[in-house]
């Protein structure tokens, strides 16, 4: 394939080791291959495949950052490391959980009503967490038209959080003047 020396360099860009580059990429072709079939031309082939090598890079790199994390200790340090029997678990509590979701509900929101153009910026920017040349060679544009983007996205989202703040100022101010202030008596 023509693009073969471009795919690599993309996953070499991500990973800075050619051999993983090498092997991110022959996965992402044999997953391309795999998965021929589920190609729907909403984009060019080239494009599709870029997508997956970056993402057999990305897993690659995924991968590689849990290698180095440290084992856990054996058993018999753990039988006296009885200090972690009453720590919390790492489940947040419902409140700050719905609180989350009702964020990630408003930004999904506010992607789909973004330009396509910022909307893929701000995407790969945050969400893939690329750097900026590795967007940019993502969405085959300059790196400055990639900065201009995902600033100008990241403008129009606080834009819009902005007016929703005030719009819930605004409604909080006017329910609150119907408030009863008098307490409540208890009989």
């Amino acid at each position: 394939m023509r693009s073969r020396s471009r795919f690599v360099g993309l996953a070499y860009s991500i990973l800075r080791d050619q051999d993983d580059a090498e092997d991110a990429v022959q996965n992402a072709m044999l997953s391309a291959y795999l998965h021929l079939r589920t190609f729907e031309g909403r984009s060019a082939l080239t494009t599709w495949v870029t997508r997956i090598v970056l993402n057999a890079a990305l897993m690659i790199r995924r991968k590689r950052k849990s290698s180095h994390i440290d084992s856990f200790p054996d058993s018999a340090a753990i039988e006296d490391a009885s200090w972690t029997e009453g720590s919390p678990g790492r489940q947040p509590n419902p409140e700050t959980a719905c609180l989350e979701a009702e964020k990630l509900r408003w930004i999904d929101h506010r992607l789909a009503k973004m330009s396509p153009l910022l909307r893929q910026a701000l995407i790969t920017a945050y969400y893939d967490e690329l750097s900026v040349e590795e967007g940019a060679a993502l969405l085959g544009i300059s790196e400055g038209t990639y900065k201009s983007r995902v600033f100008r996205a990241k403008g129009q989202l606080l834009q819009w959080a902005r007016r929703s703040l005030l719009t819930l100022v605004r409604g909080a101010t006017h329910s609150g003047s119907e408030i009863d202030t008098q307490p409540a008596k208890y009989s």
